[in-house]
């Protein structure tokens, strides 16, 4: 039941925008009663994930064959590669062992682009990893590769799509091609239909910009039924690095405690975990899996230190988090769904 609401507000376009639009008005936030029902779900949640994380995320490359215009990877300068398929069982298996049950084989990449990547969903799912998913732009989801994913047991896979038409994704996506995408997208959609295959669940994510914001009704009307899902989500500003409209709002909408410093941990290929997601450049790192346990790093100085920040409303004092919008109010309240 918990999930079939999560997913309604989720993946419910109608919804979410009205979700969204009340979340931004300040009677709303500011209320008594809201500000009490908010504080008390948090501390729950907090507690919740405050010895080991949520999630995984491993970055099992940071290579890619795009350039959106929405995505700093052009300017990255931190050294690209593919995680040693050694460090990843080891991660993995420690995962296991404290009965992590969400991996996210993925970081600031095309996980396409990994040879292991068929054998890295497979190996988490035969430790018996209950949800393991990835996120790609689609490009490479040829025949072989379709049938390599449905056979490894991959649950979910997100695919990064964010037009209707050629035109607007060649503003997008400049690299790509919007019809081998559109087509790939089928064929997966048509492989697990005709062997009745259920896994892995395919969600189209399309992030609003103003370029596209014109096509999304007829973006869901076309693919509605064709995938599982489909979500509608709004630039984040890459902690400041990629100028958008969600920058502007910083300080006059609410920012809460962001739950990323709860509920994911993110791996970068080297097995250094960082801050975030976000944290595209490795700035901040709070430890090396390489040498350290997943729990040491979790309940480590350094991430507490962050937190506290965090509980704070003390954004500024970090480099990374100062002029981010990932955690604006309404785009994850009550960190839905975690």
């Amino acid at each position: 039941m918990l999930k079939k609401i999560y997913n309604l507000v989720l993946y419910n376009y109608t919804i979410k925008k009205i979700a969204h639009k009340a979340l931004q008005n300040k009677f709303v936030v500011n209320n008594f009663f809201y500000k009490k029902t908010y504080e008390r779900i948090i501390r729950r949640k907090i507690a919740q994930f405050d010895k080991l994380p949520y999630r995984l995320m491993i970055e099992n490359t940071n290579a890619c064959n795009s350039d959106c215009v929405f995505c700093p990877h052009p300017i990255m300068r931190r050294r690209v590669g593919i995680m040693d398929f050694g460090l990843y069982e080891k991660i993995v298996r420690q995962a296991r062992g404290l009965n992590i049950d969400y991996l996210t084989i993925y970081g600031f990449g095309e996980p396409l682009l990994d040879p292991y990547f068929f054998k890295r969903v497979k190996l988490a799912k035969e430790l018996g990893i209950g949800r393991v998913t990835t996120n790609t732009n689609g490009s490479l989801l040829n025949k072989d590769k379709i049938k390599n994913i449905i056979v490894s047991g991959l649950d979910e896979i997100y695919i990064s799509f964010d037009a209707n038409s050629d035109s607007t994704y060649k503003k997008i996506r400049p690299a790509l091609d919007f019809k081998t995408v559109a087509r790939n997208i089928r064929t997966m959609a048509y492989a697990k239909k005709k062997y009745r295959f259920k896994k892995p669940e395919i969600v189209l994510s399309f992030v609003r910009t103003p370029t596209n914001t014109d096509e999304v009704s007829g973006y869901i009307k076309k693919w509605s039924k064709i995938v599982n899902h489909i979500s509608i989500s709004e630039l984040h500003n890459w902690t400041g690095q990629v100028e958008n409209e969600s920058g502007n709002i910083l300080a006059k909408q609410k920012r809460d405690p962001c739950r990323l410093l709860w509920t994911d941990m993110t791996i970068d290929w080297l097995g250094r975990v960082v801050l975030c997601c976000t944290d595209y450049e490795s700035q901040e790192v709070l430890g090396d899996l390489n040498f350290q346990t997943i729990r040491e790093i979790w309940s480590g100085k350094k991430l507490a230190n962050f937190r506290q920040d965090h509980l704070q409303g003390n954004f500024n004092n970090i480099k990374l988090c100062a002029d981010c919008s990932y955690n604006l109010h309404h785009k994850s309240p009550f960190w839905v769904g975690k």
